[in-house]
């Protein structure tokens, strides 16, 4: 089994999905996490007014409520392998009153079931670093395909270029399996060559909140400090 099937199965599996929104809320870094992805993609949907929009990875739908609470006139469309994630999806729309304006799709991000030039708005989160370069390659450029002209793709990436990367390489420490890594400039050529914005995170696991206060502090200075120094890398550009 690969990778790319090992990740589908995990995630249909009930256990996983059952308590997949709770733990995703447990610690102060996930949560500031979440923000700062809420932050992104609400300003690609303010001011937009009626538009399509792609999430793909979608699973339980995290992102849902930040959608529509950025934008009232959202047509929603989730791509996901997972019945079992997206049925939480499906539970949470309704109960939110949005149902009918909510689409689940279960399908391949590789090979997205849509037409070219087809949503305003595609975005990724937490999809890409789980799969290998060549699956990556495939999902940003789909990304793109099925954007307009002129709509925005917006995904995240883990940084190749972190400092501590550079380290572990230099010192021929053990890496993460199954975590795999992307320079800002190989997501260029994925999306065209095209400008993209970067917004960077310093995504460090501390489940303690007074101290990762202070090592937050180095998001704090994210706009003025070097990529380098920041493991989470979310990119938004225009198609």
């Amino acid at each position: 089994m690969n990778e790319k099937d090992e990740i589908i199965k995990l995630y249909r599996d009930t256990r996983v999905t059952s308590t997949f929104d709770e733990e995703r809320w447990a610690f102060e870094y996930q949560r500031y996490k979440h923000r700062l992805e809420a932050s992104v993609l609400s300003k690609v949907l303010k001011n937009k007014g009626k538009i399509r929009v792609l999430d793909v990875a979608c699973g339980t739908g995290r992102m849902v409520p930040v959608v529509f609470n950025s934008n009232k006139e959202v047509g929603y469309t989730g791509l996901d392998t997972s019945k079992e994630m997206t049925a939480h999806l499906k539970k949470k729309a309704n109960g939110m009153g949005i149902g009918k304006s909510v689409k689940v799709v279960i399908g391949d991000a590789t090979k997205m079931p849509f037409k070219d030039n087809e949503f305003d708005v595609v975005f990724s989160y937490h999809l890409l670093w789980h799969l290998p370069k060549e699956e990556q390659d495939k999902i940003i450029k789909e990304m793109v395909r099925v954007a307009r002209p002129g709509g925005m793709i917006v995904f995240d990436i883990l940084n190749k270029n972190f400092l501590y990367e550079k380290i572990k390489d230099l010192f021929n420490m053990k890496k993460l399996q199954g975590i795999h890594k992307m320079t800002i400039g190989e997501a260029r050529i994925d999306v065209g060559n095209r400008n993209v914005k970067v917004d960077k995170l310093f995504d460090a696991h501390i489940e303690n909140s007074f101290l990762y206060g202070i090592i937050n502090l180095l998001n704090k200075c994210s706009r003025i400090l070097p990529s380098s120094l920041f493991h989470m890398l979310f990119l938004t550009t225009k198609k």
